[in-house]
């Protein structure tokens, strides 16, 4: 099986993921997955979506820890991406791993929020839901296409409180400083968590160059949503790369430009099994405090991420 995978990849893998998850791990990128989904409050309360007989009859469940998050066998995805409720806003497919960044990140009503690369939207719409529509929350794309799918799903969702910027993200350092309660960076990356056997699509961009290439890019991001972010507020720098080069090397590098300003902080991840971020990749050694960042590890339920938290001190 992991033949089929990049060889490269592999490789790779064995030095990222301890001995005791490799397996585990390399047969994910074969499995066929359960469809996830995330109701939206702001279009319906939540038992009211469920009791649509429409979705009850494909038999969703519910995933402790995650109070809006729902479970679908595979076999679903069709009848569900054509269901009323999606086609309304009242449900929206997103993976479990992805529905974990916006409640991390903790965003409360009535705070100025940034969501820093924001297309398609579902974090966005996550976290205008956090806030029950009450707030200010700003949602940056650099590309126009996209841009133009964030509004529309923003609007199909109910979401009231936000302003769409076609920009580069690099450039709110310079425009917003200081600014945001809570920033959310679902950084672009090398996208390695999608890799599927099978698809040869996936596989065929793979390649170290272009984490490297998106290593350089994701600092970038970073550094401009550190200095967006108000003395005492929080961000949540998401990846859903395996590479400690887009993950842990960007966040170590985050640290050392802000010189003490910038702290991780612990936090938990309900009902999803994760690994400590690594302190070492490659010859380079890491602060130690890299280790409260968190790797979710690709299995036959879940798509792999990397979440890091930190805040910013006056």
């Amino acid at each position: 099986m992991s033949g089929r995978l990049p060889e490269a990849f592999v490789e790779r893998l064995t030095r990222i993921v301890a001995p005791a998850d490799l397996d585990g791990v390399i047969e994910s990128f074969a499995v066929i997955k359960p469809v996830w989904a995330r109701l939206n409050p702001l279009r319906a309360p939540i038992e009211t979506t469920l009791a649509d007989p429409e979705i009850a009859a494909l038999e969703p469940v519910r995933v402790p820890g995650h109070p809006t998050a729902v479970r679908f066998d595979p076999s679903r995805r069709e009848a569900l991406t054509r269901s009323a409720a999606a086609s309304d806003g009242r449900l929206y497919v997103q993976s479990l791993s992805s529905q974990c960044a916006a409640p991390i990140l903790g965003p409360h009503p009535e705070q100025t929020v940034l969501d820093l690369a924001a297309a398609p939207g579902g974090k966005t719409l996550h976290l205008a839901a956090l806030m029950e529509n009450r707030g200010r929350l700003s949602a940056v794309e650099r590309v126009r296409e996209r841009m133009f799918r964030l509004a529309r799903n923003l609007k199909l969702g109910g979401v009231t409180i936000a302003k769409t910027y076609l920009m580069d993200g690099r450039d709110v350092a310079r425009k917003t400083p200081d600014r945001f309660d809570r920033v959310l960076l679902d950084a672009p990356c090398s996208s390695e968590a999608r890799l599927r056997v099978g698809d040869e699509e996936s596989l065929r961009y793979w390649s170290p160059r272009k984490i490297a290439e998106q290593s350089r890019k994701q600092l970038g991001l970073l550094t401009a949503g550190l200095v967006a972010t108000r003395p005492g507020g929080r961000l949540l720098y998401a990846t859903c790369s395996l590479a400690p080069e887009e993950n842990e090397r960007t966040v170590a590098g985050a640290l050392e430009h802000f010189g003490g300003r910038v702290e991780l902080l612990p936090f938990e991840v309900p009902a999803v099994a994760t690994r400590p971020g690594l302190t070492a990749w490659e010859g380079d050694r890491y602060d130690e405090s890299l280790a409260l960042t968190r790797r979710i590890l690709p299995n036959a339920e879940v798509d792999g991420f990397y979440l890091a938290l930190m805040t910013k001190h006056g």
